[in-house]
């Protein structure tokens, strides 16, 4: 059973408890994903994600998909996404396989 619909589809277990509120800052996935290196500033001065993780927006609720491989290319930052989105009652979404972050590149 998927949890996203549309390009997320495939998405299909999710880790931590949501609450009913905003999590503030709202951009709490991108800082985190940054926060935990796995995320840089290319030369066009745009930030770039590893493969394996990205920051998406589900139900209007910022989220996190990441690949179960990260575990193992990245298993401190991996542990500390899935510490930090229990703790927060934050999404963290699961996929299976390289994730395409919509700039021809994957």
């Amino acid at each position: 059973m998927s949890l996203l619909g549309g390009e997320n589809a495939d998405c299909d277990r999710r880790r931590g408890k949501p609450g009913q509120g905003k999590f503030r800052p709202s951009d709490w996935a991108e800082m985190l994903i940054e926060g935990v290196g796995l995320a840089h500033f290319g030369p066009n001065h745009k930030i770039h994600y590893e493969n394996d993780v990205e920051p998406a927006t589900t139900d209007g609720h910022a989220s996190i998909t990441i690949d179960e491989a990260l575990e193992q290319t990245h298993p401190e930052a991996f542990s500390e996404v899935l510490r930090f989105a229990d703790e927060n009652h934050l999404h963290v979404f699961m996929k299976d396989g390289t994730i395409s972050h919509g700039t021809g590149q994957s």
